[in-house]
């Protein structure tokens, strides 16, 4: 089946540039573009824009034919163009590494490469490609040569600092600095969580962890609370109390790859210290496992002895 839709489209293409007429080509985009996905079969619309394309790129075809065609709306349904354009920026990214995958000394001025460029040019002339869409999909090498950046040195900076601001800058400050309202509202809010259904530890009667857990929700996002912090605080609480553990919605509203390192924090902090590990701790490691929220290989590391030394102290 791959192979007879991969056959078909391509074949549709290859009819259409043999005998090309613009209505031809609105209709063989908008049969392929209304043809159901599937999943192990290449996308129709894609396969009969990358042929389109890459005729170009062979000069067997016009670019001005085909923004002609796209430019229409007669011809081609405005609805379909947000796919073209998402799936015309793809092909370009494709055939601008092709090209240079390709390239050769043989090639004098680049014929290949031009005609792209000359593609890309009079789609956005046309108004048929938004900038925008081209400066997130293509590499800046091809964005400075279709004109759309000054220098692709510059923007591939600019692009990594502003990667790294919305990625990897961490919203720390110094102890002495930070709001302390924000914690002493979750230390409060933590010590209303019930340890069971009929528990009177609550100072205002609360029998449901679901409302301490939509507190605690809500307080992280109000006061921008740092979520490793309160995960340390939420899981004192539950050490002081373990019977709380069984309210797992607490516990999963955070991620879980951080839960086994600050857990093995905690046990990281006594080690070396003339005070031991409290029993309370090991508890509520146990009732961790348990339930799932940690695995023991995760653990592990962080405990002491290690286990090779384990192995040495059993042979």
């Amino acid at each position: 089946f791959f192979f007879f839709q991969r056959t078909r489209w391509h074949t549709m293409s290859q009819s259409l540039l043999d005998n090309w007429s613009d209505e031809g080509c609105a209709a063989a985009i908008s049969e392929a573009a209304a043809s159901p996905a599937d999943p192990s079969a290449p996308n129709p619309l894609k396969v009969v824009l990358h042929d389109l394309s890459s005729a170009v790129v062979r000069g067997a075809l016009e670019p001005e034919r085909l923004v002609t065609v796209l430019s229409d709306a007669a011809l081609v349904d405005r609805a379909l163009l947000p796919r073209v354009q998402s799936d015309l920026a793809d092909i370009f990214w494709f055939l601008g590494l092709r090209i240079e995958a390709e390239k050769s000394d043989e090639d004098g001025d680049g014929a290949p490469k031009q005609q792209l460029l000359a593609l890309v040019a009079a789609l956005l002339q046309a108004e048929l490609v938004a900038p925008e869409l081209l400066k997130a999909r293509l590499d800046p090498e091809m964005l400075q040569e279709a004109g759309l950046v000054a220098s692709h040195a510059d923007f591939h900076r600019a692009q990594v600092r502003l990667n790294t601001r919305a990625l990897y800058t961490q919203q720390k400050y110094n102890l002495l600095r930070e709001g302390s309202e924000g914690y002493s509202k979750l230390v409060t809010e933590l010590a209303e969580l019930p340890a069971g259904p009929r528990d009177g530890t609550s100072t205002r009667g609360c029998t449901r962890a679901a409302e301490v857990v939509a507190n605690v929700q809500s307080l992280i996002g109000y006061f921008d609370l740092d979520p490793n912090r309160v995960l340390d605080l939420v899981l004192e609480a539950l050490e002081a109390v373990p019977s709380r553990a069984s309210h797992r919605s607490l516990v999963e509203l955070f991620n879980p790859q951080y839960l086994p390192h600050v857990l093995g924090f905690k046990f990281q902090f006594y080690k070396g210290e003339a005070e031991a590990t409290p029993l309370s701790l090991y508890a509520l490691c146990g009732l961790l496992l348990k339930q799932g929220a940690v695995e023991l290989e995760q653990v592990l590391p962080h405990l002491e002895p290690s286990l090779p030394k384990l192995r040495e102290m059993h042979a």
